[in-house]
């Protein structure tokens, strides 16, 4: 499919309120972490995160950028999230990264970010779905699309679980599991994209 620059105000201003949404959400997941590090460990224990630095930075410029809001300029108001929202990603991955090169990936994944980062970028990835579709102007079998989509995850699947499997330290049991898995992970986002072309099939 032909990647085409989105030029429907509409749609931007759709996209722009998706990305608002998953502002709020990574902002309550930051607020959640530095809490959770305040009631174990006191103020120290908040300071000693380097994510209370990201949340303020973002807070402050959000706030400084909203100084002169004008509530009739919809999409101006929602870029300054964006610009928040991009600020609070970036420290979120530096945060990650140093913890991946510290600590490697065990290190990285105890970190509770870690789950903020995942879920919030999930949630963006499938917000823009709904953008993508509407966009599209690919005239293909949906259907189609869907099973070149699930037979190509299912091969994946095959791979990563026979890989597993061979590799030191696993089982054919552990195999399985890490294919099934990979599976069923793979296929929610293209049932999701399906669903969607379905219903814009539909309405058209």
């Amino acid at each position: 499919m032909k990647i085409q620059r989105i030029n429907d105000e509409r749609l931007i201003i759709q996209n722009l309120k998706n990305i608002r949404i998953v502002y709020a959400l990574q902002t309550l997941g930051m607020v959640a972490v530095l809490g959770y590090n305040y009631i174990t460990n006191g103020m120290i224990g908040v300071r000693e995160n380097p994510l209370w630095i990201v949340f303020i930075a973002s807070t402050v410029i959000l706030a400084f950028l909203s100084l002169t809001t004008d509530e009739r300029l919809v999409s101006k108001n929602l870029q300054k999230i964006r610009i928040a929202y991009a600020v609070q990603t970036v420290g979120i991955v530096a945060i990650l990264g140093y913890d991946l090169i510290a600590e490697g990936m065990d290190g990285m994944k105890e970190n509770p970010l870690w789950i903020v980062f995942i879920v919030s970028t999930t949630i963006l990835a499938f917000l823009s779905m709904n953008i993508s579709v509407d966009h599209e102007n690919n005239k293909g079998s949906a259907k189609k699309g869907l099973m070149i989509s699930l037979i190509a995850v299912a091969l994946i699947s095959i791979i990563v679980g026979t890989f597993t499997s061979f590799s030191e330290g696993f089982t054919a049991i552990d195999g399985i599991l890490t294919g099934v898995i990979f599976l069923i992970g793979g296929c929610i986002p293209f049932l999701f994209l399906f669903a969607l072309r379905e219903r814009k099939g539909d309405n058209s």
